[in-house]
């Protein structure tokens, strides 16, 4: 039972934050259904036989928003990923002055008494923004067999998200 509340706090906290998300799928969908409806959705009619064609519509609303939910993670996995290669490439900044300072380097400034962290940790954050670029923001080799729970917990995190209203 105590799992389940668990979960229950996981979720909220998780559909509130993905709110946005979900809000960009919709006016992604909103955006491409026009077209769909006016040039694809005759064609489609006329090679469906008459007994479907209500279908149609239904059918195309539920493709348009899986695409444009495809479309909206993707660009939410470029911005967690860009979030997150600032905030690690300040960090990695700080600790390696902190490092240096340690180590005798006297020359270096406290992180307060200056922006030379901020400056180098725009480099660690290029060099990891581009990192997960190149890998197309997966988990490279040896590591994707160790952490394979993980990602599929991920996938279904968003999936319970993204497709259920109730828990």
């Amino acid at each position: 039972a105590s799992i389940y509340t668990v979960w229950l706090a996981v979720a909220a906290v998780l559909k509130i934050q993905f709110a946005r998300t979900i809000s960009m799928a919709l006016g992604i969908a909103e955006f491409i259904n026009k077209p769909v409806d006016r040039f694809l959705r005759p064609t489609i009619q006329v090679l469906v036989p008459d007994e479907y064609d209500k279908w149609v519509p239904v059918v195309l609303g539920w493709i348009i928003k899986s695409i444009a939910m495809s479309i909206a993670w993707w660009i939410q996995t470029v911005i967690s990923a860009a979030t997150s290669a600032m905030q690690g490439g300040l960090q990695m900044s700080r600790a390696l002055m902190r490092m240096f300072r340690k180590r005798g380097a006297s020359f270096i400034p406290p992180e307060d008494d200056t922006y030379i962290d901020e400056i180098v940790s725009y480099i660690f954050a290029a060099a990891g923004f581009y990192f997960q670029w190149t890998l197309r923001f997966d988990v490279p080799f040896p590591f994707n067999w160790i952490l394979w729970p993980f990602e599929l917990a991920e996938y279904w995190i968003r999936w319970t998200i993204t497709n259920k209203g109730d828990y």
